[in-house]
């Protein structure tokens, strides 16, 4: 299990005249990273800086884009990385509004961006799955799906024939039991209830 974005995440705040605007988002490699960093750097090329960070598999890239060392990429990995998020992007993007904020402000201000980008964005869990097909009766049916919806076992399609066929998902974590056949409510021709 990992836990990753929902989706991409944006925020704007203001810290003593400095605009910050947070973005982030899921990603599957380091080249996806590098194509959105460049895509925000684009976007916002007035701005002072481009802060980022990002983690994709075993790779973590972070950057205080010119701020003073240890203020910025850092802290805004460490709000994914404290929560256990893994293949993400974040940038957050400064406009300076002329007052200096001194390490411990920046500190706090990209903290902030960034975990309000995260709030934007939320968190779910992801599971590497396996697609299995179970056959039953007509008569077992409703209490195989309430089974399955019970542990979570995503039912992706339904065949009827002579008997019924159910395409499933199973997160891997399950599959051991799944195969057992804990989770059937009709197995070898009689009711497991």
């Amino acid at each position: 299990m990992a836990l990753v974005l929902s989706k991409i995440g944006e925020s704007t705040m203001e810290e003593k005249r400095s605009k910050f605007i947070g973005f982030c988002a899921p990603v599957k490699s380091e080249e996806e990273a590098r194509n959105l960093l460049d895509k925000i750097r684009c976007k916002h090329s007035s701005a002072t800086h481009n802060v980022y960070a990002y983690n994709v598999g075993s790779i973590t890239r972070f950057s205080d884009d010119g701020e003073p060392q240890g203020t910025s990429g850092m802290p805004v990995l460490n709000v994914f990385l404290k929560k256990g998020i893994t293949n993400f992007i974040c940038v957050v993007t400064r406009y300076y509004g002329g007052i200096l904020l001194g390490a411990g402000g920046l500190v706090r201000a990209y903290t902030k961006a960034a975990n309000a980008a995260l709030e934007t964005a939320g968190v779910e869990e992801q599971f590497s799955s396996t697609i299995y097909k179970v056959t039953c009766d007509y008569s077992q049916l409703d209490k195989v799906k309430y089974q399955f919806n019970k542990w979570r076992i995503e039912i992706l399609e339904t065949l009827f024939t002579h008997q019924c066929t159910l395409t499933v998902r199973v997160r891997d974590d399950l599959a051991e039991p799944f195969l057992k056949g804990d989770f059937y409510i009709y197995k070898g021709g009689k009711s497991l209830d």
